[in-house]
């Protein structure tokens, strides 16, 4: 047999150089969970697969999102003024819109947030996917404000007035705008 060189089927460019698209065949049917190399983790890097941990944070954030909408339809009804002039706008077309337009726009965000998880913010050591747990968080506590408003509200403790909050009984006035 001849002294040939075997035949090298390995591509000629590294595919490693870019990362795969979250869009394409091996992002929708893969096996990749997290990254394989070292140097990976410092690079921005898609996987196939997600996590329960990060799919859980996506799905309780979409329901504390809309939880917050039903909450915040509620305290309307009851005299309070949204304070988000993007959902104020929202909500001057109704509240279906109000609800489909915070439903969505939360969606796509959250959409946004899994598939790039492993992206570092402005360079630090902050990744998308910390940003997730941070805003589940931050929706955990304006739950627990809206409740406690609302219970106020519904006690007859708090009234809305115009600019502001006031409160009766045992609380005085307060300048808290809502």
């Amino acid at each position: 047999m001849p002294d040939s060189p075997p035949f090298d089927r390995r591509r000629q460019t590294d595919r490693r150089a870019r990362p795969t698209s979250p869009w394409s065949r091996a992002s929708l049917f893969g096996a990749r969970a997290q990254f394989r190399r070292k140097e990976d983790a410092e690079k921005y890097y898609y996987v196939d697969r997600y996590s329960l941990r990060a799919c859980l944070v996506i799905f309780v954030t979409l329901l504390l999102s809309v939880s917050d909408a039903f909450l915040t339809l509620r305290l309307i009804s009851l005299g309070a003024v949204e304070a988000n002039p993007v959902m104020d706008f929202f909500l001057t077309r109704g509240p279906v819109v109000f609800l489909a337009s915070k439903y969505l726009i939360t969606g796509v965000c959250l959409l946004w947030f899994l598939v790039y998880k492993n992206y570092r913010i402005f360079g630090t050591s902050v990744r998308v996917k910390h940003l997730a747990g941070f805003v589940m968080l931050t929706y955990v506590i304006l739950i627990v404000y809206e409740i406690v408003l609302l219970l106020l509200a519904t006690s007859g403790e708090i009234h809305w007035g115009i600019g502001g909050t006031s409160l009766s009984k045992s609380f005085t006035a307060s300048s808290i705008v809502w």
